[in-house]
């Protein structure tokens, strides 16, 4: 993809949406499938993992990505946010259910998987853990992601169980619509919560190669997540891959 840099993004019109640069990072890979699904054009801007991102705070007030910028408009961060904006911006079916049960389970549902103190923000403790105490020790001095997410021994200790809960929970889910004859995570048509899956099953297990060239180093650190998973139900990564077959979702960075 071809960024632009924060400080000339931010003297432009329209919808700039701020990615981590060459990084298949779920949170940004869901937000520009989203806004591709409704059609919404956007500038790509530079976002560096783990940097300082001076230029991108003093613009936007935040230092990760992704953050969605419309015209004048305050800076959307949150995955509600950016689904709302996409949903008001654009055209096409709504990624939200129209039945009001089905709506609300599919936004619990993305809470649970991607929100705070949740499956992926639980994950994400682990994968800071990888290496052993001494690396973390090592790594918090540089990266602000340890602090950012309260990361501890403590904390990585009982982050899989908090997990463990979410993916059994999502799997039950999955196996109801299965027998049910329905083809997605809630209701009977594609919603966001398919596509927050395809992108956070990461943590379940990563893409293969020949899908999505996956950084090695972060490969690794997905893969230690997976392992300290454990076994999960198949039918997890067999959805995950099934709407990868069937929809144009982006792989690129």
């Amino acid at each position: 993809m071809d960024y632009v840099e924060p400080a000339v993004a931010r003297k432009m019109d329209g919808l700039r949406l701020a990615l981590s640069a060459h990084v298949p990072a779920p949170y940004g890979m869901s937000a520009r499938a989203i806004f591709d699904h409704h059609g919404v054009a956007y500038v790509p801007v530079r976002q560096v993992v783990a940097g300082e991102n001076e230029d991108l705070v003093a613009w936007t007030g935040h230092r990760n990505a992704p953050v969605a910028v419309y015209n004048d408009e305050v800076p959307r961060v949150g995955w509600l946010e950016i689904l709302n904006l996409a949903e008001r911006l654009g055209s096409g079916p709504s990624l939200f259910p129209s039945d009001i049960d089905e709506r609300m389970l599919m936004v619990g549902f993305s809470n649970e998987l991607i929100g705070e103190n949740t499956f992926i923000w639980n994950l994400r403790l682990v994968m800071l853990g990888f290496g052993g105490p001494e690396r973390a020790a090592r790594e918090r001095l540089r990266n602000p992601m340890y602090d950012q997410y309260g990361y501890s021994e403590e904390a990585a200790g009982m982050a899989v169980d908090r997990a463990k809960v979410v993916a059994d929970r999502l799997t039950a889910q999955l196996v109801a619509q299965r027998e049910a004859g329905r083809r997605y995570i809630v209701g009977e048509a594609f919603s966001a919560l398919d596509v927050y899956w395809v992108y956070f099953s990461q943590a379940v297990r990563t893409f293969p190669a020949a899908v999505c060239e996956t950084p090695p180093g972060m490969r690794r650190v997905y893969e230690a997540a997976a392992r300290a998973l454990g076994d999960v139900d198949p039918i997890l990564v067999e959805h995950r891959d099934r709407i990868l077959a069937e929809r144009d979702l982006p792989l690129d960075f």
